[in-house]
């Protein structure tokens, strides 16, 4: 049996590790319900545009372009599927090291890939482009040719256009051979990289840079959590597999680069890991952020694999418990085996059953939801389109469609968690969740808040002023309280979560704009202890809740 097993290892080729893993991962494709994000990005691949409020637009030209083949969750994920095995042979290709079976054992016991393997998520294309950029860069360090600048060139522009973490990759590999800075052909592929770019920078433009506006300031928390920081460490090494993440870390340190191109592999694995470690000081951080990572992680552990043969075989030895793991698990995502109450796992189930109750019960009327996540998915599995109201969210892609303004003042049936009235959705994986029949919608999230403030800085106890400026898109009367809804200006002060006090602007909306040009002084007392605390300043419809469009002003007491 075990010159069988032997016999079996030496014959597996590259070829055949390709072919298992497409297979997995479409079989995955195809039996898998859409996860929310994936829901959320199929209505970006039905309204194409050159950017998104939270993403550059290839996962939608992706997804759109699965779906002209298969209208269904496979079509969805086909490209995303295609390009993350692309990516992991490319990667093989790169390490030069022939161990198929190592490899395949390798990307088996990563559980991270494991489940991004087979979603439509933008780090599917950014973790093929990344690679590609690699294999063209090693070209470009043995000749810098036209070619080989305007290849470079054109995978900077795809990585950018994937994730706005595409950058970091170019930042760090300059890092990693200063000589680029003085060289002509680089700078030749920076100028491709920036020329097709620039319908994105466009769009940004005409968008008031949301997307940036959005990454840099509205992602960030107002205080540090230590748990920013703890929860991006333990989780960096549960997305890459306890076995394998200890195994892979050690391979990269243990080895020592060569030349040039293999200095880049290491600048670009520790820059990633520690520029994220930094960023959990400004809030939390997704642990799939560091997905680039996997292509030096991988090339690294087969380079050491290489001559080291206890090392290589302990690996396989304490892998395959991993693998068997994590088989179960996808096993689970596609079927409830074993019934686990895992709300990640939820996440994959019960999203046909709750597209055909919604239109049980919404009797032909427009559908809504409060989230964008949400929104997704029952317009997915709805074969309509569900708008977001974006209240008791963040701000996103509905923001900038104004997908609710057709629906102003309008009879919708309002799918949501937090309202007492409403029939009850009977689908178990939405226990918590009720369709309910709204007469007459307000709608506010077209009304910008100005305050001209972000920091302010008082002493204990002092009364200020904060000068409140509501900017609307259309006509005051299109804001006048609905049906049994009103709704009014806020401004809340918070210690970390907890509100300290508010004060509440007593004019409707309508009047407000009508009479005072949208203008309000919130009067406020500082709190006694000395501290950092936050404003928010928001628009608030009764039993409703927040809509998206608040301000968030950052108070310091001395």
């Amino acid at each position: 049996m075990r010159y069988f097993i032997h016999y079996i290892i030496r014959r597996v080729q590259i070829k055949h590790v390709v072919i298992i893993w497409l297979l997995v991962n479409m079989a995955s494709a195809f039996f898998t319900q859409l996860y929310s994000d994936e829901a959320y990005y199929t209505l970006f691949a039905k309204h194409l545009d050159f950017g998104y409020f939270d993403h550059p637009p290839l996962i939608a030209l992706l997804i759109r372009m699965g779906l002209i083949l298969f209208n269904n969750e496979f079509g969805v994920r086909l490209l995303s599927v295609i390009a993350i095995t692309i990516a992991l042979y490319f990667t093989f290709e790169l390490a030069e090291i022939q161990k198929p079976f190592l490899f395949l054992i390798a990307i088996f016991s990563i559980f991270g890939l494991n489940v991004l393997g087979f979603l439509a998520l933008p780090d599917s294309p950014l973790l093929l482009f990344t690679v590609l950029f690699f294999v063209v860069y090693k070209k470009f360090l043995r000749k810098e040719s036209y070619v080989n600048s305007l290849l470079l060139g054109l995978t900077i522009t795809a990585m950018l256009y994937s994730k706005y973490h595409g950058i970091l990759i170019v930042i760090f590999t300059i890092f990693s051979n200063l000589k680029l800075i003085k060289s002509r052909k680089f700078y030749i592929s920076v100028a491709v990289g920036f020329i097709l770019f620039v319908p994105h920078i466009i769009w940004q433009l005409n968008n008031d840079f949301v997307s940036i506006s959005y990454q840099l300031f509205e992602r960030t928390a107002s205080y540090y959590k230590g748990s920013f920081t703890y929860e991006y460490l333990f989780g960096q090494v549960l997305f890459y597999g306890p076995v394998s993440a200890v195994f892979m870390l050690v391979s990269a340190i243990i080895f020592k680069q060569s030349d040039l191109f293999e200095k880049a592999l290491k600048w670009n694995l520790w820059g990633f890991l520690g520029f994220f470690l930094v960023s959990t000081l400004k809030g939390r951080v997704e642990v799939n952020w560091t997905l680039p990572v996997i292509i030096p992680l991988l090339i690294f552990f087969l380079k050491a694999s290489s001559t080291r043969p206890l090392f290589e075989k302990w690996f396989c030895l304490l892998a395959y418990p991993v693998i068997i793991i994590i088989v179960l698990l996808r096993v689970e995502i596609v079927y409830p085996v074993f019934n686990l109450k895992v709300s990640r796992i939820d996440d994959f189930r019960g999203h046909r059953e709750l597209g055909k109750e919604i239109i049980a019960k919404c009797k032909g009327l427009p559908i809504i939801t409060n989230n964008y996540q949400r929104a997704g998915i029952v317009s997915f599995y709805t074969n309509t389109f569900a708008a977001s109201i974006n209240v008791n969210s963040r701000r996103n892609q509905f923001n900038l469609w104004h997908a609710d303004d057709s629906l102003r003042f309008k009879k919708v049936a309002y799918v949501n968690n937090y309202l007492d009235e409403g029939v009850k959705i009977q689908n178990p994986v939405y226990k918590d969740y009720k369709v309910t029949i709204i007469d007459s919608l307000p709608v506010m999230n077209d009304i910008l808040i100005n305050t001209r403030l972000r920091r302010l800085e008082v002493n204990p106890n002092e009364t200020f002023d904060i000068k409140v400026v509501l900017l609307p898109k259309k006509a005051p009367d299109n804001y006048r309280d609905a049906g049994n809804y009103s709704t009014r200006l806020y401004a809340s002060l918070y210690s970390e979560d907890n509100l300290l006090n508010k004060e509440v602007c007593p004019l409707p909306i309508d009047l407000l704009l009508k009479w005072n040009k949208g203008e309000y002084n919130f009067h406020l007392n500082a709190p006694a202890q000395s501290g950092n605390y936050k404003i928010f300043i928001s628009l608030n419809t009764s039993e409703i809740g927040i809509w998206s469009t608040k301000k968030t002003i950052y108070l310091t007491v001395r």
